[in-house]
């Protein structure tokens, strides 16, 4: 039986932006103000939810489909206090909270205490490939390319493979780069020509923490960069204690 573990954040975002209109009241006679309003159907919404996750059962040729999503509180916080704080002022589509919650009751569906949707994803994944299940990813975020495992970016229309190594390298690579749209830095002075050279060379935990201290850091300080860069495997999670294992150098 092949399943589909969707990322499922990110249609909750997409179904609630393209049902979401802005109206102009007024404003017809001269001199006269207009006032904006936005608008939403809760129907149009599920709706157009429904549709995407029917779309992705039949692109990646599944058999039934669990749908992710992330926690209110997020484990990365108690690791780097400024993970994602640059989010923390965007408003949110109008419908994002009500098809989250209807979708949970909807679709069959998972969340788990202080993981994002991507962490849940990728230990189902790695944790699938140990008992030989089949399953695909279903997302856009070019973070999973650190997840090994097969995959499908319903953005780009593409499925690609990653294996460990390629996983591992990817980690590395993106320990390096940072993230801002996530607020965490990386290495100061690195891009990713830079990183891409010092990883080709030696893709070893060794070259980031000599790019960290030739920046003027020290390896706890990439060891943090590392945390909250990695999407969990089965491995990084505590299934009897229920909670995250930070990630260590071997």
């Amino acid at each position: 039986m092949r399943r589909v573990i969707i990322d499922a954040d990110v249609l909750s975002v997409q179904a609630a932006v393209v049902n979401q209109k802005a109206i102009r009241w007024g404003g017809d006679e001269e001199g006269e103000r207009a006032l904006w309003t936005l608008h939403a159907f809760e129907e149009d919404g599920e709706a157009t939810f429904t549709g995407m996750v029917q779309n992705l059962i039949d692109k990646t040729g599944a058999d039934e489909a669990l749908l992710v999503f992330s926690d209110k509180v997020n484990w990365r916080k108690t690791v780097l206090p400024t993970y994602k704080h640059n989010r923390s002022k965007t408003v949110q589509p109008l419908l994002r909270s009500h098809l989250t919650a209807w979708a949970q009751e909807t679709f069959p569906s998972i969340s788990k205490p202080t993981l994002e949707g991507d962490d849940v994803c990728g230990i189902l994944l790695t944790r699938a490939r140990k008992f030989g299940e089949e399953i695909v990813v279903a997302s856009i975020d070019k973070d999973f390319k650190t997840v090994p495992g097969h995959h499908y970016n319903f953005n780009t229309d593409t499925f690609f493979e990653v294996t460990e190594e390629e996983a591992d390298y990817w980690h590395l690579y993106q320990t390096l780069m940072g993230d801002t749209t996530d607020g965490y830095s990386g290495c100061p002075g690195i891009g990713p020509v830079a990183a891409k050279r010092l990883l080709d060379k030696s893709p070893t935990w060794e070259t980031v923490v000599a790019a960290f201290e030739k920046a003027g850091l020290c390896e706890e300080e990439a060891l943090v960069q590392a945390r909250v860069a990695r999407i969990l495997r089965s491995s990084d999670y505590d299934f009897r204690l229920k909670k995250v294992k930070l990630w260590s150098p071997e």
